[in-house]
């Protein structure tokens, strides 16, 4: 196939991988056509057509490759679809084969480890860091165009072998995604500060509904930061819960520096990470999908201060009443959840909650 028909890189990845793999994707393609290069990024999700069919599709678009961008993760190395891509890629060394590293493993692929690979995995979460790998990768691309000639297209029984593979990978993936959004939510995301006590009665109020609380502190797993963990768990959450408590003091450097003010100028604050996860909730699952109880101080000066994004935001308070429960009974219906209201009426509204293991 002549070269000048290949115009695209083939993004093999694996699903769980796809919003860090989007946004690089998003960025080296912007990087591509500052540069002009002419070559686009094909990946399945995005460039499948409705009605397509999909293994000819998915076919066509590696024998019209200018060469693969590999997403190296554990989730990846574990796919079928991302090995049948790789033993695809393997058949032809004609083309570019880049490794893109968003999560170290421990056996890495020979053909993929006798390559120069690009390690995002630790810039992964900054902005900045990524603009300027995609700019690196973008200029390495390049040159390397200019340095290669096309030569034999990949052979037509590899490319049909993981293009089948890919399909059916690529059809249970879109059929998992819409059972999910059918079936109804049952675990609700709760970001917590210091007071521990209020996370015990959210936990118990959620559980006596049937919804299974998940706080980011008790999960079991594989070593990781608490970023990576909070990455890891948030993108599969529905609704999420956020307890704006007491925890911390802070100023203005302003108002503490001018003379005479000083510690006066302290009010309590919620602890930095929940106003965080707070922030990453509203963009990540929309207003409506956020709850937010507010725990008043046991003092009465200083002031609780509230980010000023959100002063006039009204949140509901956990009170010795209880009234909260029945709001939050209330907006998980509201959100698809399959809630018995009288659940919540039939506990004690003063209840303290019960010991978490």
């Amino acid at each position: 196939m002549p070269q000048s028909e290949r115009k695209h890189l083939f993004v093999s990845y694996a699903q769980s991988d796809s919003e860090v793999v989007d946004s690089f994707v998003d960025l080296l393609r912007r990087e591509l056509e500052m540069r002009q290069v002419g070559l686009d990024i094909w990946m399945d999700r995005r460039s499948l057509k409705p009605g397509e069919q999909w293994d000819r599709a998915i076919h066509d678009a590696v024998m019209n490759s200018r060469g693969m961008l590999v997403f190296v993760s554990p989730a990846a190395m574990k796919s079928n679809w991302v090995r049948n891509e790789l033993l695809a890629a393997a058949a032809d060394n004609t083309r570019l084969i880049v490794p893109v590293i968003i999560g170290h493993v421990e056996d890495m692929p020979k053909v993929l480890a006798e390559r120069q690979w690009l390690d995002i995995s630790s810039a992964r979460f900054d902005k900045d860091a990524m603009h300027s790998l995609a700019n690196r990768l973008a200029s390495d691309i390049r040159q390397w165009l200019q340095r290669n000639q096309d030569k034999a297209p990949l052979q037509e029984d590899e490319a049909s072998k993981f293009a089948s593979a890919a399909a059916n990978a690529a059809r249970n993936q879109t059929a998992n995604d819409d059972i999910k959004e059918q079936t109804p939510p049952d675990s609700v995301f709760v970001v917590h500060g210091h007071d521990h006590h209020s996370l015990e009665l959210v936990c118990d109020a959620l559980t006596i509904l049937g919804i299974r609380p998940v706080v980011l502190s008790e999960l079991q797993g594989q070593a990781q930061s608490l970023l990576q963990k909070f990455f890891t768990t948030s993108k599969e959450a529905r609704f999420a819960l956020v307890i704006l408590s007491s925890d911390d003091y802070g100023a203005s450097r302003e108002q503490y520096e001018t003379k005479g003010v000083a510690t006066k100028a302290l009010q309590f604050r919620a602890r930095q990470n929940v106003l965080l996860e707070l922030g990453f909730f509203y963009g990540h699952l929309g207003w409506e999908n956020v709850f937010v109880l507010e725990k008043k101080p046991t003092k009465n000066f200083p002031n609780f201060e509230r980010p000023s994004d959100l002063a006039g935001a009204v949140f509901d308070l956990i009170d010795d009443a209880g009234k909260w429960r029945r709001t939050l009974a209330t907006r998980l219906q509201n959100a698809g959840f399959n809630v018995d209201e009288a659940r919540t009426v039939q506990r004690s509204d003063a209840s303290q909650g019960t010991p978490r293991k």
